[in-house]
């Protein structure tokens, strides 16, 4: 019982950390490249893209040689959040 409560307890303060931003795809996105070019105009080096399963642009890379994850609103192309790894 004690097993179960505490992973209970961890998956659930765990969640919040994997949580990813949620986005609505518009009919008429902004242009990739557009997140792409504000990331590297930043000093940082894209490494993968991808469109995840929220709709958000999701670009992988590096900035100051840290790992990062960094997610765009396809709407307008405003940076929503950012994740180092």
């Amino acid at each position: 019982m004690k097993k179960l409560l505490l992973t209970a307890v961890l998956s659930t303060l765990a969640a919040p950390v994997l949580a990813e931003p949620s986005c609505t795809m518009p009919d008429a996105p902004k242009p990739v490249w557009e997140s792409l070019k504000t990331f590297e105009d930043e000093g940082g080096k894209v490494i993968a893209f991808k469109i995840n399963d929220g709709a958000c642009y999701e670009i992988y890379g590096t900035l100051n040689d840290a790992k990062m994850e960094v997610f765009f609103d396809p709407n307008t192309g405003t940076e929503l959040d950012r994740i180092a790894q």
